[in-house]
């Protein structure tokens, strides 16, 4: 109570860093695939090389005199063996490189999450001033108090959060152009509003009816949690 705001800014901070978890948490999971990027075959390391005559020679060797000696007479079969059969080894190491597989890399990406944190803090100072603004119909009777409350704050605040959203999300957290964010926009706003209001407007007017107005902002926040969730794969995945 003495110190709201910074209360609400951390816990803002702390529940929407949950959600981006969460969020890239569903989003880099695969039930078939390990979580960590890795090689499923290595390349071979050494290979054997024989002639019609069957001389033997590692091309693995390094050039130290101490490790490998080759007499000239083998170097100079070596030589010619790798001249007459230079297009079958080459053949031969496309096949191996062909057989060489990847799994996809999924990591978690920190500085989405610290974007992500960085969007609470601000939405946490907004919706501080934004709920004391909404004290102007305190005077009403209680059930049109909260109905004009939850009006306001879905028809003015919502549409115009979610815009910032979007809009931040695609130009900070994805290094975006202002193309890329009008293309989303277009794409998924005008469906993610009305989910908004399917989702915002029952959980609104029992925080209103409900709630003491002292925990009202952290009450949305942190019923947030699952909703900046659904937000953050929303942006990521369109």
């Amino acid at each position: 109570m003495k110190s709201s705001l910074i209360t609400i800014i951390i816990t803002n901070l702390v529940l929407y860093g949950i959600s981006e978890s969460l969020a890239q948490s569903i989003l880099s999971y695969r039930s078939n695939q390990p979580m960590i990027s890795f090689k499923l075959n290595d390349p071979i390391d050494s290979v054997i090389l024989e002639d019609e005559e069957g001389f033997r020679v590692d091309n693995n060797i390094v050039d130290n005199d101490n490790d490998s000696i080759i007499d000239d007479e083998g170097l100079d079969r070596f030589i010619e063996y790798l001249r007459r059969d230079q297009n079958d080894f080459q053949s031969q190491q496309e096949n191996q490189n062909e057989l060489i597989t990847y799994t996809p890399l999924t990591y978690f990406q920190f500085n989405r999450l610290a974007g992500f944190m960085c969007w609470g803090i601000i939405m946490g100072i907004i919706q501080c001033f934004w709920y004391k603004f909404l004290q102007i119909y305190s005077k009403d009777p209680k059930f049109i108090e909260v109905l004009r409350k939850v009006l306001t704050d879905q028809l003015c605040y919502s549409p115009i959060s979610l815009f910032c959203f979007f809009t931040y999300g695609t130009m900070i957290l994805e290094n975006g152009t202002w193309e890329d964010t009008k293309l989303k926009l277009s794409k998924i706003y005008l469906k993610t509003l009305i989910i908004n209001y399917s989702v915002w407007f029952p959980i609104q007017f029992f925080n209103f009816l409900i709630v003491p107005r002292s925990f009202q902002v952290p009450f949305s926040s942190s019923i947030s949690v699952l909703w900046n969730c659904f937000l953050s794969m929303k942006n990521s995945t369109n």
